[in-house]
């Protein structure tokens, strides 16, 4: 089993959702508010002290066919984070703190029917202590990230990345720490905080639709490139609360970075294609829920014989992979 693909692909799978939540207490409130008959303001709110627990959770299959073999090979990964946000200031050009803190972890995968890792920091075993990946993955909760908002939810700075680095590598090695590492980098972080970037540019209504372009850097993938077409598809009540109704529809592929070495392993997204459906809050100023599905083909390249035998020196092989995810995120509680 390839851990850093695994991981790569979890990492994706987040890469493409935003944050998405239940509010729970406040859903069980009906909307005071009352769909306008024109265009309205999609916005993120941040209050002031307002805390959030969201859970994320992805379910991914991804079938490997390489050179040789009879027939494709079945992984399955389900992997989850439940976090929390609080809003610990408001500065007064309309910028935020906002700081995550990780309170739960949970990840499994079976490869041909057999499992090949099973962890969930809220169900400890005895076998966690001598698993070297779940003493790592374990030490993610705990660690506090810090996120500067401007007043149109940019990200102006990440403080926290380091530090959490730090405990992960606490009595760990480089090998077991190099696939979380490459994951939890600052681009993952940015991508999972910029919901402002999928909402509309200004006051839309029913029927109204709105390209989103985004492009960021993705370790041994290269530069990944989304793009959206999002659609105001109506008003619709989701539970008690008086929603827009999201969908959205596109296209994934990746740009490989023109300064990697071409004898080194590199994974390549050739076409892929995401739909989904978001259900946001005008009055929370947030999503109440979002499902996302991912479809994409990715090759691998690597080194024929990484120890350099004289005969394969230089040569690679691909093998070709079907990867399908399917992704939620809600707000387990608000404060």
């Amino acid at each position: 089993m390839n851990k850093n693909l695994v991981l790569i692909g979890a990492a994706l799978a987040m890469s493409l959702t935003w944050a998405g939540c239940n509010k729970s207490g406040k859903l069980n409130q009906s909307s005071a508010f009352t769909p306008p008959g024109g265009p309205v303001e999609l916005k993120l709110k941040w209050p002031p002290g307002e805390r959030i627990v969201q859970d994320m959770d992805m379910k991914q299959t991804i079938e490997f066919s390489a050179p040789g073999q009879p027939a494709p090979v079945k992984q399955d990964t389900t992997m989850g984070q439940e976090y929390g946000l609080t809003v610990l200031k408001e500065y007064p050009d309309g910028g935020h703190e906002v700081e995550m803190d990780f309170l739960g972890a949970r990840m499994g995968v079976t490869m041909g029917g057999k499992t090949m890792f099973d962890y969930d920091s809220a169900k400890k075993s005895p076998a966690d202590s001598t698993d070297p990946v779940a003493g790592v993955f374990g030490k993610i909760v705990g660690s506090k990230i810090q996120f500067f908002l401007n007043a149109t939810n940019g990200i102006e700075r990440i403080e926290g990345i380091e530090e959490m680095m730090n405990r992960l590598q606490t009595g760990a090695s480089a090998r077991e720490v190099a696939p979380l590492k490459s994951m939890f980098n600052e681009s993952y972080f940015r991508q999972l905080m910029s919901a402002n970037r999928y909402l509309p540019p200004k006051a839309v209504q029913p029927g109204d639709t709105w390209p989103v372009q985004i492009e960021f850097p993705m370790g041994v993938v290269g530069n990944m490139v989304m793009n959206y077409d999002f659609t105001f598809k109506s008003w619709e009540m989701h539970g008690k609360r008086n929603c827009a109704r999201l969908e959205f529809v596109g296209t994934i592929k990746s740009i490989p970075d023109t300064n990697a070495k071409p004898t080194a392993m590199s994974l390549s997204i050739p076409a892929g294609n995401s739909s989904g459906v978001s259900w946001f809050d005008p009055e929370l100023g947030i999503a109440i829920d979002t499902i996302a599905n991912h479809d994409m083909s990715m090759v691998m390249n690597l080194p024929m014989n990484p120890r350099g035998n004289s005969v394969t020196a230089g040569q690679m092989q691909s093998i070709t992979n079907q990867m399908n995810q399917a992704v939620t995120i809600k707000l387990m509680s608000v404060k």
